[in-house]
């Protein structure tokens, strides 16, 4: 089988550097499940151009640096990698492409066939939907904590599995900042 998975939330711990870093930064008191929605605008204010600045700001930052891997994922990864082959499909922006494959490197190294990113949320450049990178490799299983992805790439030919986190808890209130 060949198996996509996401960065964000699956492999990587990002949103406690991130919130760890927005509160630091701007004075803040957030919590994780403050997130009910993958567009961090909706939790900490602002537009969605602001949200992208400060993300962009915060990959620059010693708080994207450290990182860690979500609890699990190593010994996850190296069952499911005994016969599939596995892929990072990540919304990630083209911005920090270096810095996201030195992460995969140090964390799961020798693991991944390839690493895709979408460049969502990015400054510059043109977004690639997961949709599209799962078709155009073949992914045949993609693990997503975005029940936004999770329903834009499921299909008949693949399966999706949606890690439980708050933003994918579908109900008027999340189903509003999914937009």
């Amino acid at each position: 089988m060949r198996i996509g998975i996401d960065l964000d939330g699956v492999l990587a711990d990002t949103l406690s550097q991130i919130i760890l870093y927005h509160n630091s930064t701007y004075g803040t008191d957030l919590k994780r499940d403050q997130f009910l929605s993958y567009g961090y605008h909706h939790t900490w204010g602002g537009t969605k151009d602001e949200a992208i600045q400060k993300l962009s700001d915060f990959y620059k930052s010693p708080y994207f640096l450290d990182v860690l891997p979500i609890s699990g994922a190593k010994k996850a990864i190296s069952i499911l990698r005994q016969n599939n082959d596995l892929f990072v499909i990540t919304s990630r922006p083209h911005e920090i492409k270096e810095k996201t494959f030195d992460w995969i490197n140090k964390h799961f190294p020798d693991t991944f066939l390839d690493v895709f990113l979408g460049n969502h949320y990015s400054l510059n450049g043109v977004e690639i939907s997961k949709n599209q990178i799962c078709n155009d490799h073949g992914i045949d299983i993609l693990i997503e904590d975005s029940i936004e992805y999770a329903l834009e790439c499921i299909g008949t030919k693949r399966r999706v599995f949606l890690l439980d986190s708050p933003w994918n808890h579908w109900s008027k209130s999340t189903s509003a900042g999914m937009k």
